[in-house]
């Protein structure tokens, strides 16, 4: 669940839930109330007074490790057998506003790529966003902030769900591509990125702004796109299937 407690006054607001096949959902953890508690004893981190906040945004389930990528602390937590929750990276912030890490995954190599919205920034200086590629097994747990990481991709248009498919290509769903968007908010321009594995400045849009405000992406077996579409609206938000 997005967001947490301190802002909503809803206990319900930023946990960790888990559902099982039968459909039972059990509540493991608040992680929205540990992330916003977190960052307002670090309110340095992000100069543009938005903290304290929290907004767990996405999981990653790998086996062994439960990752949550939170959009408002800027972090990257893991969510451990216990349910005690650590604190693995925290992402730098851009020009005029902080990262917004909004999506995880597990690439080829074993380690964790994030990508980042970069919104406001994207707004004025062109596309900003950013995948991050990090190995959680170096995390500086008493400076997250000092957690070695490096720029896998760059110059990408605000990145709302990114994942790897089993083509070893790198997709993310760009929340919008339109470099007029704030003269234009109707013709936003959506579309999804895919960036090969071995050639990270290669970016191929794949509908060429076909799209709405994408959310999340998911690639199937037979490497087939899926992408959450339209999702600033209701009802017309939609999954759309990618032709290839």
């Amino acid at each position: 669940m997005t967001v947490d407690p301190q802002q909503t006054g809803d206990p319900a607001f930023g946990n960790l839930l888990r559902v099982d096949y039968r459909n039972q959902v059990q509540t493991l953890v608040n992680v929205g109330s540990f992330d916003y508690e977190w960052t307002a004893e670090h309110t340095d981190l992000v100069p543009f007074g938005d903290f304290p906040d929290a907004n767990p945004y996405d999981v990653l389930v790998v086996p062994g490790h439960i990752y949550i990528v939170d959009a408002g602390a800027n972090t990257l937590n893991e969510v451990m057998p216990d349910l005690s929750i650590r604190v693995l990276a925290f992402f730098p912030n851009e020009t005029f506003a902080d990262s917004t890490p909004t999506c995880a995954c597990q690439g080829p190599d074993g380690l964790l790529y994030i990508g980042t919205l970069a919104l406001v920034d994207s707004f004025f200086l062109g596309p900003s966003a950013k995948v991050y590629r990090l190995n959680p097994a170096d995390a500086n747990l008493a400076e997250p902030w000092n957690t070695p990481m490096t720029v896998w991709a760059s110059e990408l248009w605000p990145i709302n769900g990114c994942t790897f498919g089993r083509d070893g290509n790198f997709y993310a769903s760009q929340l919008f591509t339109n470099p007029d968007i704030l003269n234009d908010f109707d013709n936003p321009e959506g579309d999804v990125v895919k960036i090969p594995f071995n050639s990270p400045s290669t970016h191929t849009f794949l509908t060429g702004g076909a799209l709405s405000f994408t959310a999340d992406v998911a690639v199937g077996p037979n490497n087939v796109v899926f992408v959450a579409d339209g999702t600033a609206f209701v009802p017309e938000g939609r999954v759309v299937r990618l032709s290839r």
